[in-house]
């Protein structure tokens, strides 16, 4: 990339204000001398709400309201040379389209901010054809593709963008967010959330047994089926699970439970706000993110931070964050079978040490948002140099 002429201002539009990218965004403001402005077209939607996400408390970042139209067409007439704007969701939100097209004809520096689109057999053609179309119509238009994970870049690039112009990217937590939690501490009971049914937490588990953890959505998508299968083949031996969320497929994990050797190993629990998921995610001994499709999936970066191994699967843009045995495991979506194997091998491992916990913790710290800013500052910039690409290789 060739040098430019420094930034005055950077416009990100985007759906949602989303607290997954709250801590990102912060550090670009703290790390810019100009103005960092938000547009999004909703808040935080209800159905994310339910889920357990908070909403953003910005600081340093101008969040503005885009469904107004007088915000609209202000962010819009941010046109110099000088002004950077970053678009997420360009076809499935008609404000942040409309914000690019109006800009695609200006001097303004325009990039992607974008995980890879679920592509179904019913509509992935149509997603595949539309990102070809995007490329092949405006890839010029854009000094970069800010693409989440392996998935993401590869999408992109199969879509006709030049390598060079994808950059892997993802979401980031503002900081190494608890120091690892010594194996198996008692665990505080969680009350239960929206109604949900409680069942007493894991302070109850013998301490020799390896703790396994899931929080999220119940849903299929997320794979709850298929741990289900899995956890039917290892009855067996020493674990635990915790759940943490709710869905439609949560009636499956009830129904596993209700198993006599099940009983006492599976605890359902409501769904937690986010800020309460980490010290839940340090007394574990493995989080299991086993989703048949996740752009990104913030649960490992947040397992990772407090110290704790990963088992997701390689439909996890996430996934590349897991780059060794110590780390975790990724296993392949949808197989019962390779799960299950997975699982097995966690449970004859034991519990995790906390000299593990700690080395987990500290490689977790490379991929903080101060650090992600800072990759980005200098791509705004014309291009990171060579020592921000070494740093940046651990999302290859």
């Amino acid at each position: 990339m060739s040098k430019l002429s420094p930034a005055r201002r950077i416009v990100f539009w985007q759906p949602i204000a989303s607290p997954h990218q709250e801590a990102f965004l912060e550090a670009v403001a703290a790390g810019f001398s100009g103005e960092v402005i938000l547009g999004y077209e909703d808040w935080l939607p209800a159905s994310r709400r339910q889920q357990g996400w908070q909403q953003c408390r910005f600081e340093r970042v101008e969040a503005v309201d885009i469904s107004n139209p007088q915000t609209w067409a202000r962010l819009a007439g941010y046109d110099a040379s000088t002004d950077v704007h970053v678009f997420t969701g360009f076809f499935s939100h008609p404000l942040v389209w409309r914000g690019f097209f109006q800009l695609q004809s200006s001097a303004a520096r325009l990039a992607i901010f974008s995980e890879a689109p679920e592509q179904a057999w019913w509509n992935g053609w149509i997603k595949r054809l539309r990102g070809r179309a995007l490329a092949t119509r405006w890839q010029q238009r854009f000094f970069c593709v800010l693409a989440c994970g392996e998935m993401g870049c590869r999408f992109f690039t199969r879509c006709g963008f030049a390598r060079d112009k994808v950059l892997p990217f993802g979401y980031f937590l503002a900081d190494p967010a608890l120091p690892p939690a010594p194996p198996h501490i008692a665990l505080p009971p969680a009350g239960p959330a929206q109604g949900l049914a409680h069942h007493p937490p894991c302070e109850q588990t013998p301490v020799d047994r390896v703790r396994f953890i899931y929080a999220g959505q119940c849903v299929p998508r997320k794979g709850i089926d298929v741990l289900i299968q899995a956890l039917e083949t290892v009855g067996s031996g020493a674990w635990h699970l915790d759940v943490y969320g709710d869905g439609p497929l949560r009636t499956g994990l009830e129904t596993l439970r209700k198993q006599p050797r099940m009983r006492e190993r599976i605890h359902l629990h409501g769904v937690v706000p986010n800020h309460d998921l980490p010290p839940l995610l340090a007394r574990a001994d493995w989080t299991i993110l086993p989703s048949r499709f996740d752009g990104w999936g913030l649960l490992v970066n947040e397992s990772l931070a407090v110290g704790t191994p990963v088992l997701c699967t390689d439909r996890c843009g996430a996934s590349c964050l897991v780059q060794d045995d110590q780390m975790g495991r990724v296993v392949q979506a949808g197989s019962v079978a390779s799960l299950a194997t997975a699982l097995e091998s966690a449970i004859r491992g034991g519990p995790v040490q906390s000299d593990r916990r700690t080395q987990l913790a500290a490689t977790a710290a490379a991929f903080s948002a101060s650090r992600a800013a800072e990759f980005f500052l200098a791509t705004v910039a014309g291009g990171p140099d060579a020592t921000l690409l070494r740093m940046h290789q651990w999302l290859l």
